[in-house]
């Protein structure tokens, strides 16, 4: 890992904004006790536990509070990688203002241009097994920031939902101690700077890198360039390096340094500038790197952390952090607009099948959907008395390996193998089923296994669509065998009760119908029940679960779908990690 960057520190106990719609229910004061223990910060778990190879600690989860920040593109729709960051928060990674705003000013990027991924080592596996992006809903930088100059250069990143913390994902110490103790002075220590940023070679890195470099005093660091130091080294920034080579460069920007005391890690500072080689922009490693000193920002971060959360029952709820984890509801052909050019093989890794063990592996009797690694749900259309079988993460039932040649393609693609697991624990409400995996699914091991994302927000429970992306198996023909798509069409209630003859049809019911054809197979919808009802947030680009199928209606009358929103609390009240 090469050397120079702009870096933030940012050590702050750090909460969501004051009226924020994100923040969790709490009472005043909670926050700060709970959200910022020093007793749960600062752990590397990992290692910890014993998760080792050969007798040397692995890699992955070695730094689990370091994220990798990505940008959208100027000349593309993609994100590319830009900074890091730490988090600090189940709702808040801090990093450098500069990596947040536009080169040379404070103008902001927008929101929905921002990407951090968490619990990364390798950035070029997309498949990393303990990966989970999250977009960002804000972005706080700080009021003095001088762009020019670095002054001030913090900044504060939101996630729509809450961090979900495991041994690759947790939180840093922020540089402050609950219990008096005083942390020392870390001048001539060793501290520690994680990042991907430019190699030896000046090439990105791929791989998570770690260099450690002391800190040194004003005079050294201004005597050693006055200069480039004498304009950026102000009183809440501080030096550090060897000048040998050995340091952070361009890509590791908004990282922090890291001290360990009493066996947890805290953050002191934000890699922030660096002097350059020549023209390129090249860090110069010959020289020492520019840190904002984040223990002189404890105060802006308090401003900017609130006293209480809402009282959303869905964001607010405990539960909320085992759902929407990670890459849920990807959308793997974003380019492609038109859902029906979409290739089905591996684009709904979400879909399961559900039947007894006795019965034909090939026929589909009941449809589900992966709601997170432990649960899935589905409907009353399997004895519930019985042992139930699960496939996950297939396509073709009858084939032991799925491949397909689309027509715009020279080659085939393959998937791997799924997996079968059991059902354990089952909830039941209305015709809605909850049912417990007794093993975890492989989420992130395998590319066509996936989660879906549930509706959680005010906005995506009320939203009600114009049309919806249906898949399933079918019960007969000849396309029964494989996993199924139609675009639907929504009907209104007042419509639905007439053509159903049901006065009694309420919110808990969306109602629909393929607009294409009214033959039988291929097109008709005689979807097994348990088919899904989802939709695409323009937002987030991810597929939300709507409905789910409770019978097969054979196209002679609308389809008639489990409103998901109006479930959100029974199946957080019955979720356990």
């Amino acid at each position: 890992m090469a050397s120079a960057l702009r870096f933030v520190l940012f050590v702050v106990s750090c909460l969501l904004v004051v009226g924020s719609p994100w923040a969790i229910a709490a009472q005043d004061g909670d926050l700060q006790t709970k959200d910022y223990n020093d007793a749960e910060c600062g752990e590397r778990l990992a290692l910890k536990e014993g998760l080792v190879k050969g007798g040397y600690p692995t890699l992955p989860g070695e730094w689990p509070w370091h994220v990798a920040l990505y940008q959208r593109g100027i000349t593309s729709e993609g994100f590319i990688y830009a900074c890091g960051g730490s988090i600090v928060h189940r709702y808040l990674i801090v990093t450098a203002a500069h990596c947040v705003t536009y080169a040379a000013s404070r103008r902001k990027i927008p929101t929905e241009d921002l990407q951090l991924k968490m619990g990364r080592f390798n950035l070029s596996n997309e498949v990393e097994e303990h990966g989970e992006e999250h977009r960002v809903i804000e972005s706080i930088v700080h009021a003095g920031f001088v762009p020019t100059t670095f002054e001030n250069d913090i900044a504060i990143l939101r996630v729509e939902l809450p961090i979900i913390f495991n041994h690759f994902i947790q939180p840093v110490c922020l540089w402050k101690r609950d219990d008096g103790f005083v942390l020392p002075s870390v001048y001539e220590r060793l501290g520690t700077v994680v990042g991907w940023g430019l190699t030896d070679e000046n090439r990105s890195g791929t791989v998570l890198n770690e260099a450690r470099m002391p800190v040194v005093d004003s005079l050294t660091c201004l005597a050693s360039d006055r200069t480039f130091f004498g304009r950026l080294l102000y009183a809440k920034a501080y030096c550090a390096g060897f000048k040998n080579g050995t340091g952070v460069c361009n890509g590791d920007s908004g990282g922090g340094m890291f001290f360990q005391f009493q066996n947890r890690w805290y953050l002191k500072g934000l890699v922030s500038f660096s002097n350059t080689i020549d023209a390129s922009g090249v860090c110069n490693l010959k020289q020492y790197i520019g840190f904002t000193d984040a223990s002189q920002y404890i105060d802006w971060l308090y401003e900017n952390t609130p006293n209480s959360g809402i009282d959303d029952p869905i964001l607010g709820h405990p539960n909320i952090r085992l759902i929407n984890q990670g890459n849920c509801g990807h959308n793997k052909h974003v380019y492609e607009y038109a859902e029906e050019r979409k290739p089905i093989l591996g684009q709904y890794g979400w879909m399961v099948t559900l039947r007894h063990p006795f019965q034909d592996p090939e026929y589909v009797p009941c449809n589900g959907v992966l709601i997170n690694r432990n649960y899935i749900l589905t409907t009353n259309c399997v004895d519930l008395q019985d042992e139930i079988s699960v496939t996950i993460g297939d396509y073709d039932t009858s084939k032991t390996k799925d491949c397909v040649k689309e027509e715009w393609e020279e080659y085939q693609t393959c998937i791997s193998t799924v997996q079968t697991v059991s059902v354990g624990q089952l909830f039941r409400k209305d015709d809605l089923v909850l049912a417990r995996l007794t093993i975890p699914a492989v989420i992130g091991r395998r590319e066509h296994i996936s989660a879906i994302c549930l509706p959680v927000t005010p906005q995506q429970r009320e939203r009600l669509y114009n049309r919806y992306i249906m898949t399933g198996w079918k019960e007969s023909g000849t396309d029964a065998k494989t996993l199924q798509r139609a675009v639907l069409t929504t009907i209104d209630q007042n419509n639905c009760r007439v053509e159903l003859e049901n006065p009694q049809l309420d919110d808990r019911t969306i109602c629909a119908r393929n607009p294409n054809n009214r033959s039988r197979s291929p097109m008709c919808n005689d979807y097994m029940p348990g088919s899904i009802i989802q939709a695409i947030e323009k937002k987030s680009n991810r597929y939300l679960l709507y409905g789910l199928q409770t019978s097969i209606s054979y196209c002679s009358r609308p389809e008639q779908y489990i409103a998901i929103s109006k479930y959100m609390q029974w199946i957080l009240d019955n979720i356990r990690g």
